[in-house]
């Protein structure tokens, strides 16, 4: 049986990667499909994640796609920092990498509220000093230039491209191309149904790791989700969209007997199954006081080879 060359989504920066090997699906994913069409079974819509999806052009689907609502996570981690940590940072390698950011300390996590990245590309919006992060970058030897209105910044040799407002940043790295303002609907992600369908099921979440968008597989797309009530009790939940119905049936079988044969990782676990013909499974996984968000990407990795052997 043959596995995609796919894996768990990318975790945050400074964590160990989980182990390859998971196969997991991918996008070009929507907005207009309905829980009760799609096989959605979370009881509430994704429709923030289906705001920030529009920002990204559809070829983003061939990258790991995260989205976070860091505004909420700072509640949450107001208490206890240390729990949400794995999960409590956007997926920007800018923000990551050893030499540190082009724009210094002009420009911090705690400014942005929604974050939406796939690489080496994505939108933040909060609250920015634009001056101070453009007098940065200039000082910096970006060159500036107008695109759709925005100050648009260049490094020399084009090597990182960032717009910024006093409530948006864009920005795109590594050869991807860069656009001031968002595709057209139909030439982004939130323009692709898959992705809506996952949105859908995974309900309201802080954040979503989409992986990479694999029309011909078994599993076209699959995301993990982090859902938390205001006492800061996590529950994970992972939704795979299944290419017909005698694969979601197959896989909603293999997540069963997995939660029935490791109780103690997977206690209060459940899996359903949603409707029409490319249904999406849903699994939620409730993590206890002693155990960290984001641990089904980190650690407890079996639920993603369970999905990669379909």
């Amino acid at each position: 049986m043959r596995i995609a060359a796919h894996r768990p989504p990318r975790p945050p920066a400074r964590v160990p990667a989980p182990p390859r090997g998971a196969a997991v699906a991918a996008p070009v994913v929507a907005v207009a499909l309905l829980a009760a069409v799609t096989g959605c079974s979370s009881g509430s819509g994704g429709s923030k994640q289906r705001d920030a999806l529009r920002h990204m052009p559809a070829a983003a689907s061939a990258k790991q796609v995260t989205y976070l609502d860091e505004a909420r996570v700072r509640k949450l981690s107001a208490s206890d920092a240390k729990r949400f940590s794995t999960v409590g940072q956007p997926a920007s390698r800018l923000l990551s990498g050893y030499a540190g950011a082009p724009w210094g300390d002009t420009l911090k996590v705690s400014q942005i509220d929604t974050a939406i990245d796939a690489g080496e590309s994505g939108t933040w919006e909060g609250t920015f000093d634009a001056a101070a992060v453009i007098a940065k970058l200039k000082s910096n030897g970006f060159t500036s230039k107008k695109e759709d209105g925005k100050d648009v910044l260049t490094a020399e040799g084009g090597s990182v491209t960032v717009a910024v407002s006093a409530d948006e940043v864009r920005y795109s790295s590594g050869g991807v191309k860069f656009s001031a303002s968002d595709p057209s609907k139909g030439d982004s992600l939130a323009g692709t149904p898959e992705y809506g369908q996952v949105a859908d099921c995974l309900g309201d979440v802080y954040r979503a790791d989409f992986n990479i968008f694999a029309p011909k597989e078994h599993v076209r797309l699959s995301a993990l989700g982090q859902q938390a009530d205001d006492s800061g009790a996590n529950t994970e939940v992972l939704c795979a969209v299944a290419r017909d119905r005698a694969t979601a049936d197959s896989l909603a079988a293999k997540l069963r007997a997995l939660v029935k044969d490791k109780p103690e990782k997977y206690r209060g676990a459940t899996v359903t199954t949603g409707k029409g013909d490319h249904p999406a499974v849903r699994i939620s996984v409730p993590d206890s006081s002693s155990q960290r968000p984001g641990r089904l990407m980190i650690s407890d990795v079996e639920v993603w080879m369970t999905i990669g052997k379909v």
